[in-house]
């Protein structure tokens, strides 16, 4: 049975099951920041502690779980093991009233909740490969709830706050946590691992250069977008003195053309390959920076929005497959590098954000976002060399 546009029916459950743990991450992990300041009466630059202790750490278990997937480790057993620690922080999140309670007791599963995007992306390529479904279609599908997900969580849980309080929109991600949990034990076979003849294709378990420098690609990639993200609201309305709507209108011309964006992108990869995309992809990446540090209206707003749509989609759509395809044997150990790529350049982008505007001003952050970009263009072209093998 096939459902939407051709998407197998399993596929669509996997989707389902990213969809509901994005939505629920989303609406804990960009409200951190202001619960902290706000709910736990701390000084906003305590806020950076969180961030500074939970994604290290992130990073480990993210590479960890992925080495003991690609061992035939069960896959639900990881997932179920996310779904309880995301249920265990949301609960813990509406007892705690110190921010040495909230990095003892919060910060351990919310390590274990971030590992669920990952572990998902990974089981989502293992049934592919399985089932002989096309796995750059799958992938990009899979991707494409990530971003639905965090259209939906942020928007969610700070209207809540408005509205009822931090308890209220933490117990509302347990409720959506619930579902995922649920999804787990439904979506999942209890005994699905990687399959066995992939697992006797095993590399030698040295350095990976070629995934490594695809990982490092994506770091210029996703701090480019967390400079920009943490810089855009202020830039737009205390720089620019622009309508205080503006970034919130940015964003939604941004995730819609993502989406859309995201299913082009794999026919486009395969006609010239994923690399070229990426490529035209850091390129509208720098520009686009650079045209959102010229704006004067809501209307250059819009435009410059589209084309940041653009190339978030491509690289959204085409990134994970383009990681994924150096390390073809090794699928657990590519994820794990492409999703802390994410993690790490989030990191960079937010940390560096703060010095940057403190020292000069934010429309220099929106030139060091495209000088970012241009980064990941280099290494791109750079390594033209480091072939790529089937995915």
């Amino acid at each position: 049975m096939r459902v939407l546009t051709g998407l197998p029916k399993q596929v669509a459950l996997i989707c389902c099951l990213q969809l509901f743990y994005s939505a629920c991450l989303s609406m804990l992990v960009p409200l951190m920041s202001f619960f902290i300041v706000e709910g736990l009466g701390s000084e906003p630059w305590q806020a950076g502690l969180y961030p500074g202790i939970l994604l290290p750490l992130t990073l480990v278990a993210n590479r960890w779980i992925g080495e003991k997937l690609d061992q035939n480790a069960l896959v639900r057993r990881f997932l179920l093991l996310s779904a309880f620690a995301i249920l265990v922080a949301a609960l813990s999140l509406t007892q705690v009233s110190s921010l040495l309670a909230l990095i003892l007791v919060v910060i351990p599963f919310m390590v274990l909740a971030n590992t669920g995007a990952g572990t998902v992306f990974t089981f989502a390529r293992f049934f592919a490969e399985s089932r002989s479904f096309d796995i750059d279609k799958t992938n990009a599908w899979v991707r494409m709830t990530v971003s639905l997900g965090w259209m939906i969580g942020p928007a969610l849980s700070y209207i809540i706050v408005d509205q009822s309080g931090f308890d209220a929109a933490f117990l509302t991600a347990f409720g959506l946590g619930l579902v995922y949990l649920v999804l787990c034990w439904i979506v999942v076979p209890g005994d699905f691992h990687k399959a066995q003849n992939q697992s006797q294709k095993k590399d030698k378990g040295g350095v990976n250069i070629g995934l490594l420098v695809a990982g490092l690609a994506c770091v210029g990639f996703t701090a480019t977008n967390s400079l920009f993200v943490s810089s855009m609201p202020l830039f737009f309305v205390t720089e620019t003195g622009l309508p205080t709507s503006t970034p919130g209108l940015a964003l939604a011309v941004k995730c819609f053309m993502e989406v859309v964006v995201i299913f082009v992108s794999v026919p486009l990869a395969r006609r010239i390959g994923p690399r070229p995309v990426l490529m035209i992809s850091a390129a509208m990446a720098s520009g686009s920076m650079f045209l959102f540090a010229q704006v004067e209206t809501v209307f250059q707003v819009v435009l410059v929005s589209i084309v940041e749509g653009v190339y978030y989609g491509l690289f959204a759509g085409v990134a994970i497959t383009f990681v994924q395809s150096f390390a073809p044997d090794r699928p657990g150990r590519a994820t794990a590098v492409y999703m802390n790529s994410l993690f790490l350049g989030g990191l960079i982008g937010s940390v560096s954000m703060g010095f940057i505007a403190s020292a000069t001003d934010y429309k220099t952050v929106l030139y060091v976002a495209s000088i970012s970009s241009l980064f990941a263009l280099v290494i791109l072209v750079g390594t033209k060399r480091v072939t790529l093998k089937p995915a």
